[in-house]
């Protein structure tokens, strides 16, 4: 009887422990990947979208086994980039227009998002630098402009606003980002192919996540860089101009992973492969208005979407 009351137990108990299964079952990533015994640093940029990509590829790794050092929220492209390919970091997610023209260093236009990804996939490879599938959403950069401000003004595209400071407006006035002073793909590019002749004190240099904000009030400035999945848009009634010449790049993200952490790691494409098809453009905004708008936990978020997906459990 006792071997009887014993056997009853342990089925009960593994029935119990079959249930606990079934109600926090591991998620669709995990059941593809396993990265058990395998360590990964992450990185990112400091904005609130990479961060939340950031956060999303850790939690991904981490539900498939893998040990994961966390190195989100890192300032600079340039800083990120040289992590990666010095072996500091062993992915973080960057973008197509980004790649073109900062670390591969072409000057052509590539104006449709697949052949660019396919490019910069194709001449990044030269520098053991492997991209994942691409998302849907482009976060290109643009020109932002409260929308009741630029219905009063009449100004709907980048030309507008270049006809606007050549007519001496004095609210002709640019707030930028100290990196996008100096990019590539930057200011003195849009000034060049706008024929926008901005003089120093129209232009007002602040931290990225200042700019928002400061275009909302008009003060210092009316206009300002943006980036178009900001989550901050919306909930400040903010618009962006029309880039009718075509000069900024698409800006379509990817995580991007040294080739040979790829080479110990194969399946790691299906990360790309799972994930990033479900960042459209209003799934990335809305995520990061949760963030820089709302006040969440970055990390919760990201967790919160991916259970959601059925990703993680």
């Amino acid at each position: 009887m006792a071997l009887l009351v014993a056997v009853v137990a342990v089925l009960a108990t593994l029935a119990g422990c079959s249930d606990e299964r079934r109600l926090t079952p591991p998620g669709s990533f995990a059941q593809e990947v396993d990265l058990t015994g395998q360590t990964f640093t992450v990185g990112g940029k400091e904005f609130a979208e990479q961060i939340v990509l950031c956060k999303m590829t850790i939690a991904l790794l981490q539900s498939s086994g893998a040990t994961v050092v966390d190195r989100c929220d890192t300032k600079g492209s340039a800083n990120v980039r040289a992590a990666l390919t010095s072996g500091q970091i062993d992915m973080y997610w960057e973008y197509t227009g980004t790649a073109w023209r900062l670390y591969l260093s072409q000057e052509s236009t590539i104006a449709d998002p697949e052949a660019l990804y396919d490019a910069v996939r194709t001449a990044d490879a030269g520098n053991q630098v492997t991209w994942l599938d691409p998302t849907p959403f482009n976060n290109t950069y643009a020109i932002g402009v409260r929308t009741d401000t630029a219905q009063r003004l009449r100004i709907r595209t980048l030309s507008d606003f270049a006809a606007l400071v050549r007519s001496g407006s004095p609210e002709a006035t640019l707030c930028v980002d100290q990196e996008f002073t100096g990019r590539e793909d930057g200011l003195q590019g849009m000034l060049a192919t706008y024929d926008i002749p901005l003089g120093d004190q129209a232009l007002d240099t602040r931290e990225i996540d200042q700019i928002y904000d400061a275009i909302a009030a008009a003060n210092p400035c009316v206009f300002g860089e943006v980036f178009a999945t900001d989550g901050r848009l919306n909930p400040l009634r903010l618009s962006t101009l029309v880039d009718d010449r075509g000069y900024f790049l698409p800006y379509n993200a990817a995580l991007t992973v040294r080739t040979d952490v790829m080479a110990r790691a194969p399946r790691l494409a299906l990360l790309g492969r799972m994930l990033a098809p479900t960042l459209t453009e209003p799934v990335m905004r809305q995520l990061n208005e949760r963030v820089s708008a709302g006040g969440r936990n970055p990390d919760e978020v990201a967790r919160a979407f991916l259970r959601e997906q059925g990703l993680i459990g």
